[in-house]
């Protein structure tokens, strides 16, 4: 993650300052990450790495006689697409914030005119348009050895529902991860609590198998639970094997609009007990 040192911004007096301000951090975030642009293509080729292996795997397997629960070109499109959505939902916060918490180093953001958090958007948006800028092309070169087996959606309200679901998605994970991150507010180590969240998400979200290939049981278990649709959602609008009933579109928004709440509350009373401790 890039530096959180910075020039206080200029004083928020309207919205087209504030939208000033947070592109001057998107812009410095920017510029540190295209610095490193070494460590971003490594990054990018160890996203990649699973999906292909995986996609390896399953190619081989049904090649053999396998028979999976949903059509193979599904399969196949999944893994193509399953590191360009992760990467736009992913966060990398937790550790960082927890870190300026613990040195103090909240505190520089705390008296500045612009919302605290402004920062942490900034540079997770910055690294994510860097990473992807690496990260399509070696999509796209799987995409092409493997392009007679590939089915994106040709409706143009498919693309537009599974956009809205990665747009959800990218905030659900990226508030949940500062939610992790506050508790050090509160308590000294969160990198026990965060090794957990990160095992439950990868599992959980579908990360290591698509939960379109789990057993129905197990499938209707987890089907409403966060992780789902912080990246197998919106993947399932996209490659048509996800249900389109209101039910999950509702859970989404649900969870997306409740982890919000609750992070406005943790935050707020984590401030208070942050600035009572005197940092």
């Amino acid at each position: 993650m890039s530096s959180m040192t910075a020039a206080s911004p200029r004083p928020v007096g309207s919205s087209r300052t504030l939208l000033a301000t947070g592109l001057a951090l998107f812009g410095r975030d920017l510029t540190v990450t295209l610095t490193n642009r070494a460590w971003v293509v490594l990054l990018q080729l160890g996203a990649v790495a699973p999906p292909v292996v995986s996609l390896l795997v399953w190619t081989g397997a049904i090649a053999r006689g396998a028979t999976p629960p949903v059509p193979a070109d599904r399969i196949v499109t999944w893994f193509v697409l399953v590191a360009v959505v992760s990467m736009v939902t992913s966060s990398w916060t937790a550790s960082f914030l927890a870190e300026d918490i613990r040195t103090g180093g909240l505190s520089i953001w705390l008296v500045r005119p612009c919302p605290a958090l402004a920062h942490l958007v900034a540079n997770n948006l910055a690294e994510k348009a860097v990473k992807l800028l690496v990260l399509l092309p070696m999509v796209a070169a799987l995409g092409l050895v493997v392009h007679r087996q590939v089915r994106l959606p040709a409706d143009p309200a498919l693309w537009a529902a599974a956009l809205a679901a990665v747009i959800c998605a990218a905030v659900l994970g990226f508030v949940l991860d500062v939610l992790v991150g506050c508790l050090a507010f509160w308590f000294e180590d969160v990198e026990g609590v965060q090794g957990i969240v990160t095992l439950a998400q990868r599992l959980l979200s579908g990360a290591v198998v698509p939960l379109m290939l789990l057993p129905a049981g197990v499938q209707d278990a987890v089907r409403f639970q966060p992780f789902r649709f912080t990246l197998a959602y919106p993947l399932e609008v996209l490659t048509g094997s996800g249900t389109a009933e209101l039910a999950d579109w509702l859970a989404l928004l649900g969870w997306t609009g409740a982890a919000l709440a609750v992070l406005a509350l943790v935050w707020s009373r984590g401030v208070r007990r942050y600035e009572a401790a005197g940092a």
